[in-house]
């Protein structure tokens, strides 16, 4: 296994002390899984990243795929360009074969020439699916360095695709291979990802976590509702665990819960699951589905709840815990994936074994029991997620880039 570098807390200004930063970030073509008008940790890095680049006076393109279909090929969204494509890779079905086969050529072509036109130095994939495909044959193409950041995808698809495909392994590998440089979102991330291709990327390899907005936190206007209120919140997929959530809740609804109220936040595909689920276990009138929410609404959330609990059954990092840290909420998640390398047990929140509503139960009134425990709790997370600010982040990306351009010969 390498000896991984890893993005971390430090000291180190925002700003050099000799130069700015933007006048060294080079223009990046990003090229995420999926974008706006998606919600998601993938789609948030991406556009705090380009948020950062072009604040230093640098160009981003948002490369990504068009789906579903009637999302425009072509658009800006916060000054960013944005291009679409339908990304599809030769899956061993009729209907897979055949799309690729008279369409794979032409949208490479498209993607290399607005690239090329655009003048970006590296092409940077957040997330591996259909996207890495393009993006590393764009990279040969131009001849530019190619950024690959891992997020979890061996795992956290609810559709789990790595599991069902035969090509997505095989080019994850090719990348692994061939790509400048590789970050993931948390150690646990990369070795699952050197587990799973059986290659040793070396010094290619770091870790880059992904960040927080605090000035949006800070910001927010804490939400009020008329009972104090546990908080779970996340795409509504068996991979989060709300189900685990919903139990535990139930398991202490008349007893130190009897005064809360429980508020999911979110959607997807096990939301009706879900809500039967509140239905069985007499939870209609104590459990809110709020649905989907905009960042505003999200950051209120986070600024009103009591406990924040993440009780995932896997977790790549879970960025929504460093957002409850932030906003100096106690975190209770699931001790899973890279949550550990974040929650810190008994420091910063509490973890609590996967799939067990007892113990999530058992942490849950410990804290509601312990309003200065939680307080504590609260505070500390809140000092630790400082040095998550999505700032740092981008500095520690802009690093990436300098030392992929550096060893082909630095800008051109």
């Amino acid at each position: 296994m390498p000896n991984v570098p890893v993005a971390s807390a430090d000291d180190r200004p925002i700003v050099d002390a000799d130069t700015s930063r933007a006048t060294r970030t080079p223009d990046i073509a990003l090229m995420p899984s999926a974008y706006a008008p998606h919600l998601g940790g993938v789609e948030e890095l991406t556009r705090q990243l380009a948020t950062a680049q072009q604040a230093r006076g640098a160009r981003p393109l948002v490369f990504t795929m068009r789906w579903p279909k009637d999302l425009p090929s072509a658009e800006v969204l916060d000054g960013v360009p944005v291009r679409r494509e339908v990304f599809r890779i030769p899956e061993l079905r009729p209907r897979h074969l055949v799309g690729y086969a008279l369409r794979a050529r032409r949208t490479e072509h498209d993607v290399e020439r607005t690239i090329r036109e655009h003048g970006a130095q590296v092409i940077h994939v957040q997330c591996v699916s259909n996207n890495g495909r393009y993006a590393l044959r764009c990279a040969r193409a131009l001849d530019l360095p190619l950024v690959v950041s891992l997020q979890g995808e061996l795992t956290m698809d609810a559709t789990q695709v790595y599991q069902r495909s035969r090509v997505l392994p095989r080019q994850l590998r090719e990348l692994f291979r061939h790509a400048d440089a590789i970050t993931a979102c948390s150690r646990h991330t990369l070795d699952e990802a050197i587990a799973f291709t059986g290659i040793d990327p070396g010094d290619r390899a770091s870790v880059v976590y992904n960040g927080v907005d605090l000035a949006e936190l800070d910001r927010a206007t804490p939400e009020r509702r008329t009972r104090p209120f546990i908080l779970g919140i996340g795409r509504h997929v068996p991979q989060k665990g709300f189900d685990v959530l919903l139990r535990a809740f139930a398991a202490e609804c008349h007893g130190s819960l009897r005064n809360h109220e429980l508020v999911l936040a979110g959607d997807g595909p096990e939301r009706s699951a879900l809500e039967s689920l509140a239905q069985e276990l007499h939870l209609a009138d104590r459990v809110s589905f709020v649905g989907r929410c905009d960042r505003a609404r999200t950051a209120a959330l986070f600024a009103g709840c009591e406990v924040f609990v993440l009780p995932s059954r896997h977790e790549p990092m879970g960025i929504v815990n460093l957002e409850a840290m932030a906003a100096g909420r106690p975190v209770i998640a699931s001790r899973v994936g890279g949550v550990p390398e974040l929650v810190l047990e008994g420091e910063t929140g509490l973890l609590v074994p996967p799939d067990d509503p007892a113990a999530l139960a058992d942490a849950l009134r410990r804290l509601v029991d312990d309003p200065d425990r939680a307080t504590a709790l609260g505070a500390a997370g809140r000092r630790r997620a400082l040095a998550f600010d999505w700032a740092r982040i981008a500095d520690h990306y802009d690093d990436v880039y300098r030392t992929v351009l550096d060893r082909r010969g630095g800008l051109r």
